[in-house]
């Protein structure tokens, strides 16, 4: 069972921890001191609340009623007081105690006209030298004591929460109107310039609050208003006995005890690969991570534009990291960086799937992507287009393309591009975009609508011979939308020759038997002219279909007409049923329109194959129906089922229609 987790909060290292615990699902809850505290936590989603202030022996009773085994001190590093009280409840109820301490400036680098003072006492009396007017950056908490330190020899305006609690202190220290500042961070620089310059003042008091105060931010604000900062220092970071602990520390600590990972790997797109296309997401990233993996070009490429000194590692499949980071424990903000978008990567999902399987929480961060900056370069809407990926991948580009009137395609590179765009049809346009979104970007016309097909002319194929970088292609097909959504083809489209072909009365009943899906791997057995080949490949672009074939006049049939109607995702085999299909991938579907005697044989090793592999035979005569019943007879858990069609087409004879019967067949599917 897992310990629970107490964590008092009221901070956003607080809050960050309770959501890592909550996505590991180790039971936790969080204590604040005020109903303020309360509604912040409850707008983050945290469900498991105490709320209000309490002493070391109320917090101990706490943490022995409700069965906590790690206590968590996440409070602001000046509230030394309660950090005192909960270590004294963690000894009192026996529980392990943690000091999660947050990251500050140290004093050395507050450069000219920021002063670093220990104490609220020290403050006052450089205010007093500096005299005017000051802005207190501090809270609500101190301010009657610092007002009364400097009594009415400084004018005080102070920025505090806006509740009843702060408000109240600000009147008890004599301020009034204009004097005070209700406002919830954070606050960037521009709005602590607008603050300053609003009311005038001389000079800043501000705690080293760090990153999650808002502490550079003030700093960087006051410098630019040309103002003196008076800053109080943390505590925890001039004390020498310190037990705080960094937040990787405190997972450290929880995972151990725990035995749950909770550590977070973040998995981001760089974008195109200049740097002032990075996401504000990403240049955080970088500046968190203590660690950065990716492909060997992209690291590169990365280290090349940041010029960090994080280490990089050259890994960038999610099995290799993750025994890379079981290896060095050091690392606990580890960030994965792949080229373009995450989300139109294939290695940044699957990396995604294995990091989550692991137990660690996965932030991801999208890039711009190439196919964001392509569509802008030629003035095309994304929403009325599609997007195929064959980068890396066998993808029938072709067949998507004769679907689609707009379709940007991702390719391997240059000369994995052209190869695509010279199989298109010839009526649709083709630009090729290079290197987008780097120095080297350009956009090449491979084919217009009022030009001949020419990849591989002089013209085009000359202009970037030696272009050796990322491609994508842009596909215009102004006939997408005119040509029907299932293929229908006639019987005289194909090119036919001697070869038997089963017709479109029979192919189309037998297709439909076949109940085809978007992914499916046909077998077409004895395919002939490829009449079943061709229509099933229409269907869906990714269907995949293997021509099974041993006569080579029908083999140079299948070609041609492979060829005519741009079945790209149609493979010939050319040999006999079942030895012709060793070595395929495992079939999902089978058409048996020959079987050269083999008939028990093929349908033996399509089943050996994929015993869920939904098989449709053609038979002319009831001898090989009756051979098909018997060999299905022997298998206990299939049901065929059987269709007689006998169709009568018309031919025209003078003013008469005169019956052209065709052979009844008999249909079999199971």
């Amino acid at each position: 069972m897992k310990s629970k987790v107490l964590i008092f909060g009221g901070t956003t290292e607080g809050r960050e921890l309770a959501e890592l615990l909550d996505r590991a699902m180790i039971p936790h809850a969080v204590s604040v001191a005020t109903e303020y505290g309360e509604e912040i936590e409850e707008n983050a989603g945290e469900k498991n609340l105490f709320v209000g202030r309490r002493n070391a022996s109320e917090m101990a009773d706490i943490m022995r009623d409700g069965g906590f085994g790690i206590v968590v001190d996440a409070t602001h590093p000046f509230a030394t007081g309660a950090s005192e009280e909960i270590r004294k409840a963690s000894k009192e109820a026996g529980v392990k105690y943690l000091r999660l301490s947050r990251d500050t400036a140290s004093g050395s680098e507050y450069g000219e006209d920021v002063f670093g003072v220990l104490d609220l006492d020290e403050a006052a009396g450089k205010l007093m030298e500096i005299g005017g007017s000051v802005l207190v950056l501090t809270g609500s908490k101190e301010l009657k004591n610092l007002t009364s330190k400097l009594g009415s020899n400084i004018n005080i305006y102070a920025r505090v929460l806006p509740n009843e609690d702060s408000l109240q202190k600000c009147k008890e220290a004599g301020l009034s109107g204009r004097q005070i500042i209700a406002m919830q961070g954070p606050f960037s620089k521009q709005m602590n310039i607008a603050l300053i310059e609003e009311t005038g003042v001389d000079a800043i008091l501000t705690k080293e609050s760090g990153q999650k105060g808002g502490f550079a931010e003030k700093l960087q604000a006051a410098k630019e208003c040309g103002i003196k900062t008076i800053v109080i220092r943390n505590p925890e970071s001039v004390s020498e006995n310190s037990d705080g602990k960094s937040m990787s520390e405190i997972i450290r600590e929880i995972e151990k005890e725990t035995g749950a990972l909770v550590r977070t790997i973040t998995v981001a797109g760089m974008g195109p690969g200049d740097e002032k296309l990075f996401t504000v997401d990403i240049r955080r990233a970088i500046q968190g991570a203590d660690i950065i993996f990716g492909a060997a070009t992209v690291t590169a490429a990365f280290r090349e534009l940041t010029g960090t000194k994080t280490p990089t590692k050259d890994i960038y499949r999610g099995e290799e990291i993750l025994e890379f980071l079981d290896e060095h424990t050091e690392y606990m903000r580890p960030l994965v960086i792949y080229s373009g978008d995450i989300s139109l990567c294939s290695g940044a999902i699957k990396a995604t799937e294995v990091f989550e399987k692991a137990g660690y929480r996965v932030e991801r961060i999208p890039g711009i992507s190439s196919v964001t900056l392509f569509a802008e370069r030629l003035r095309i809407d994304l929403q009325n287009c599609s997007i195929l990926s064959a980068h890396g991948k066998d993808a029938n580009v072709t067949g998507h393309a004769m679907k689609n009137e707009r379709l940007i395609a991702l390719t391997s590179g240059y000369k994995h591009a052209l190869e695509i765009a010279d199989k298109l049809p010839e009526n649709m346009k083709v630009v090729l975009g290079y290197e987008l979104g780097s120095k080297d970007e350009e956009l090449i016309v491979v084919r217009d609508y009022d030009e001949q097909k020419d990849t591989q002319s002089e013209k085009n194929a000359g202009v970037v011979k030696d272009y050796t970088g990322r491609c994508l292609l842009y596909i215009e097909n102004p006939e997408a939308y005119t040509n029907s959504v299932y293929p229908a083809i006639g019987d005289n489209e194909f090119i036919r020759g001697k070869v038997p072909m089963t017709k479109e009365e029979i192919r189309s009943f037998s297709i439909r038997k076949l109940g085809l899906t978007v992914e499916s791997i046909l077998y077409d057995i004895g395919a002939g002219t490829g009449s079943v080949s061709i229509e099933a490949a229409l269907v869906h672009p990714d269907i995949k279909v293997y021509s099974i074939e041993k006569k080579p006049e029908a083999i140079e049939l299948l070609n041609k007409n492979r060829r005519k109607f741009h079945a790209d995702n149609m493979e010939i085999i050319e040999g006999t049923a079942p030895d012709a299909m060793d070595g395929l991938p495992a079939p999902t579907h089978a058409f048996i329109g020959g079987s050269s005697g083999n008939m028990k044989e093929i349908i033996e090793k399509v089943r050996a194959l994929n015993e869920e592999a939904k098989i449709v035979i053609n038979c002319l005569t009831p001898q090989t129906l009756s051979e098909v019943m018997d060999i299905v007879a022997t298998y206990e858990n299939i049901t065929p089922e059987i269709t007689q069609i006998s169709a009568t087409r018309f031919k025209k004879a003078g003013s008469y229609d005169l019956p052209d019967a065709q052979n009844p067949v008999y249909i079999i599917s199971f």
